[in-house]
């Protein structure tokens, strides 16, 4: 099973194909430290020794309109060797899918698993405005998350795109669970940014921590009943969990455990507030919680990438042969 990688696009293929070709190199090489590389990806088990991981099966590109009807071209791009910094020769910009599906077809093929094609998905997104662009990110997530018992795995490229696309991806890698990787790629100066494949291998992959929200099931419960029926005391929301939610809090033995093993950091987070009526949702469950019903909602749709771009206006599937 390939990787799923998603990415905002703006004007620059290198964005794109910079990581393609940087992952590519060391997908070919395929030497000690890129084997250890390639096997911390997200994979139900490690390969064989004659097996690789990491080939890409798939793109996700989220970007706006403009970019996708060829309003707006493609920035002037050098056509760089791999792993150098040139200035020749220098490519006119032109409309984005054409630029990429050229360059896509000679450089995917070399980390495209063996298989004669790639996919690649085309998203619209609204560059001003988060909420729209979170929807639809997590929509995509959820998609690719929830098909085939592991689902598929997912790397986040925050390179490209502007920050309303880049905190819609990592927000969502944030809060949903199932997103293997976030890295950025970084060019040493403004020559090497003008370069559409990747420039030198030190110093240009950054490998980004996905800080997970924290919140097990017990504590998701704890907020769940404060949102229906707080403010509480304690032993009332003790009395709450122990009904309701029976399966999960077994290991509560008392009204104070449950205060010093979960409430406690619950409201160093800022996930509950202590008010003269008992414990009450606080201001940061109260900020994530329309995140989480997005995704939530987006979960329990249950369709598949292809399901989305048959049903969605905003997304399109485009099959670029080999």
């Amino acid at each position: 099973m390939g990787v799923y990688h998603l990415m905002g696009l703006g004007r620059s293929p290198g964005t794109v194909i910079g990581p393609i070709t940087y992952l590519a190199r060391r997908y070919q090489r395929w030497g000690p430290e890129d084997q250890a590389f390639f096997t911390r990806s997200g994979g139900a088990r490690h390969p064989a020794a004659d097996e690789r991981a990491g080939d890409i099966q798939a793109i996700v590109l989220f970007t706006t309109r403009e970019i996708l009807d060829g309003t707006l071209p493609s920035f002037d791009y050098v056509d760089n060797p791999p792993g150098r910094v040139s200035t020749a020769p220098l490519q006119r910009g032109s409309p984005m899918k054409a630029v990429l599906r050229n360059l896509l077809r000679r450089e995917w093929p070399a980390i495209g698993g063996g298989r004669p094609e790639g996919t690649v998905f085309w998203c619209e997104v609204d560059r001003r405005d988060i909420r729209t662009t979170y929807g639809r990110v997590a929509r995509v997530v959820a998609a690719l998350a929830g098909v085939g018992g592991q689902g598929k795995e997912m790397w986040i490229n925050l390179t490209g795109g502007n920050n309303v696309m880049n905190f819609a991806l990592e927000l969502t890698a944030v809060l949903s669970g199932d997103v293997t990787r976030l890295y950025y790629v970084q060019a040493a100066d403004e020559q090497a940014e003008k370069c559409v494949r990747f420039t030198a291998e030190d110093g240009y992959w950054v490998e980004l921590p996905i800080m997970p929200l924290g919140l097990g099931r017990l504590r998701r419960a704890i907020l769940q009943i404060l949102t229906q029926h707080g403010p509480l005391p304690l032993e009332d929301l003790y009395a709450h969990l122990r009904n309701e939610y029976w399966d999960l809090s077994r290991g509560l033995d008392s009204a104070e455990t449950l205060r010093r093993e979960h409430l406690t950091p619950l409201w160093k987070g800022r996930f509950i507030q202590e008010t003269a009526q008992g414990y009450a949702i606080g201001p940061q469950w109260e900020l994530i919680q329309p995140y989480l019903q997005t995704l939530e909602e987006a979960r329990n749709r249950g369709r598949t990438i292809e399901q989305l771009c048959e049903e969605e206006d905003w997304i399109k599937q485009e099959i670029i042969h080999f």
